[in-house]
C-alpha cells in the first residue's frame, strides 16, 4: 500500500476517520516489513537499534544503543507486536508475511525463555544477550547488577504477556502454559505492591528512582494488556480479573464525580501515597503523565470489548463494564485537554494537576497512536452524539500531529521525540531501541479494525 500522508479536515466524520486508516495499513506493514528485514538468525531478537534522526545503525559496539544491551522491555513488546502483526497479516491475506513474522516470534521466544530459565525466573531492563542483568554507573557505563527481592518489575510485565502472545499464536502448549504462570505472578506482586519498576532512566527530565509510599498505576495499566490477551483466548478468569484492574484504576487514580479536592472531574495521577491519596511530591506537585492517562482508557476500552464480544462475561460483569465505559470518556476529554500542545502538536510528558502546568514540554510519539486507539474505541461506544463529536476531535488531532513525527523516508518510523518547538530532540522516552510495532501498530491495527465498527 501507498502511504499518502492525509490529514484529517477540522470538521472530521466517520468517514475521514475512516479514510486515513489507509495510511494506517501502510505504516502497519512498511515498520513490521522493515523490521522483518532486519532480523538476522545469528543475533536471536528484535533488532530497532535504529537513530530514527540520522536514519543510521547505532554502531554495535555502544554500550546503551548497541547490540550488547538487549532491553526486557523491547524484546517483551516486540514478541507481542510479531504475534498481533502476523494474526492482522493473515486476516488480511497476507500470509507470507504472517509466516515470517511467526518463524522470527519462534527464534525470540525461544530466546528470551532460555534467557529467563539461566537469570531465575527474571528479565532485566538491561542484559547482556545470554540474559545476564547489568545497569549504568555514574559515568554510564554498564555495570553488574544484583538482583534482590521483591523479585518482579516492568520487563517481567511486557515480556510474561509478549511470551504469552507469542506462544498462543504460535500453539505453543509448553511455552504458553509457561507464560501464563509468568503472567500470574507478575499480577500477584502487583496487587501485593512488591511489584517494581526496572527502568533505568536514559533522560534526566524522566527520573524513575522508586519512593517511599508511593504506588504507581503504570503496572495495572500495562497488566491491562494481559488481561485482553488471556481474554481473547478465552481464560475463565480473565475478564473478572482485567475488570478488576479497571474498577481499580479509576478508582484510586482518577478524580471522578469529585471525589479529589482540587482536581477537576477527570483528572488522571500517575501515583497514590500509603493513604490512597493523589501522590504530592516534596514541592508539592502531583504529577500526572498524560500520555499514560489515555494509554489507560484505550486498553481498557479494548479489554471491555474482547469481553464483551466474546460472551463470556456474566450479568454482573456486563452491568459493571457499561459503568465503567462512560467514565473512560471522561477520563479521555480530560487528559487530552490536560496534555496536548496545538502549536506543534503533540501530547506534553509531565504534567501538574496542582498548578494545571506543563513540567516536561516534550512530546514522545508513542501517546499519539494510544490516544487514536482510545478515541477510536470510545466512538464506536458511544451513543451520545457531543461525546462522540469529541472522540473525532481528539482522534482528528491525534492523527494530524501524528504526521509530523512519520518519517516517509525511513520506513515509515516515527521519529521518537519532538519538543515543544516542534524539532526532533534526540531524547530518549525509555529505551534508545526504536518501537518494535508495539505502541504504532498495535494500537493502529485496532483503529483499523475498530473504525469497521463505527456507523
Amino acid at each position: 500500500m501507498t502511504y499518502q500522508g492525509l490529514s484529517i479536515p477540522e470538521n472530521a466524520t466517520d468517514d475521514d476517520l475512516r479514510a486515513v486508516c489507509a495510511d494506517y495499513e501502510a505504516i502497519c506493514l512498511t515498520v513490521i516489513e522493515a523490521i522483518a528485514g532486519r532480523y538476522d538468525p545469528s543475533y536471536p531478537f528484535v533488532n530497532t537499534k535504529l537513530d530514527l534522526i540520522t536514519g543510521e545503525n547505532f554502531p554495535d559496539d555502544d554500550p546503551v544503543r548497541g547490540k550488547q544491551a538487549v532491553y526486557g522491555w523491547i524484546q517483551g513488546r516486540a514478541l507481542e507486536a510479531l504475534a498481533g502483526h502476523a494474526a492482522w497479516c493473515e486476516r488480511t491475506g497476507r500470509s507470507e508475511l504472517a509466516s515470517r513474522l511467526d518463524h522470527i516470534a519462534s527464534d525470540v521466544l525461544t530466546q528470551l525463555r532460555g534467557m529467563r530459565d539461566r537469570n531465575n525466573g527474571r528479565l532485566s531492563f538491561f542484559m547482556y544477550p545470554d540474559g545476564t542483568p547489568f545497569q549504568l554507573d555514574a559515568d554510564g557505563h554498564p555495570a553488574p547488577l544484583e538482583q534482590t527481592d521483591p523479585p518482579y518489575g516492568f520487563s517481567d510485565l511486557f515480556s510474561s504477556k509478549g511470551m504469552f502472545a507469542a506462544a498462543h499464536r504460535l500453539g505453543d502448549e509448553a511455552a504458553g502454559h509457561q507464560a501464563r504462570e509468568y503472567i500470574d505472578d507478575v499480577e500477584e506482586a502487583i496487587w501485593e505492591t512488591s511489584f517494581r519498576t526496572d527502568q533505568i532512566s536514559l533522560d534526566p527530565k524522566n527520573p524513575t528512582e522508586p519512593r517511599t509510599g508511593y504506588h504507581a498505576h503504570g503496572p495495572f495499566m500495562i497488566q491491562l494488556g494481559s488481561a485482553a490477551l488471556l481474554a481473547q483466548s478465552r481464560h475463565p478468569t480473565a475478564i473478572e480479573r482485567g475488570l478488576a484492574i479497571v474498577e481499580h484504576e479509576l478508582s484510586s487514580y482518577a478524580s471522578l464525580d469529585g471525589q479529589v479536592n482540587g482536581l477537576l472531574e477527570g483528572d488522571f495521577f500517575e501515583g497514590v501515597d500509603a493513604e490512597g491519596q493523589p501522590y504530592r511530591d516534596e514541592n508539592g506537585v502531583i504529577l500526572s503523565d498524560p500520555g499514560h492517562s489515555l494509554e489507560f482508557v484505550g486498553l481498557a476500552a479494548k479489554f471491555l470489548d474482547i469481553a464483551n464480544t466474546s460472551g463470556d462475561a456474566d450479568e454482573d460483569q456486563r452491568e459493571r463494564m457499561d459503568e465503567v465505559w462512560p467514565q473512560l470518556t471522561i477520563v479521555l476529554e480530560r487528559n487530552f485537554e490536560n496534555g496536548y500542545l496545538p502549536g506543534p502538536g503533540g501530547i506534553s510528558k509531565a504534567f501538574d494537576l496542582v498548578t494545571r502546568q506543563h513540567l516536561n514540554t516534550d512530546m514522545p510519539w508513542w501517546n499519539l497512536p494510544e490516544t487514536i486507539r482510545a478515541a477510536a474505541y470510545c466512538l464506536a461506544s458511544s451513543e451520545d452524539e457531543k461525546e462522540k463529536a469529541l472522540c473525532r476531535r481528539v482522534f482528528r488531532d491525534c492523527h494530524n500531529a501524528f504526521l509530523k513525527f512519520i518519517r516517509p523516508d525511513l520506513h515509515l518510523m516515527a521519529y521518537q521525540t519532538r519538543d515543544e518547538s516542534g524539532q526532533p530532540v534526540s531524547v530518549i522516552p525509555a529505551t534508545a531501541d526504536a518501537d518494535p510495532g508495539y505502541h504504532t501498530g498495535l494500537s493502529l491495527i485496532d483503529v483499523i479494525e475498530v473504525m469497521k465498527q463505527v456507523n
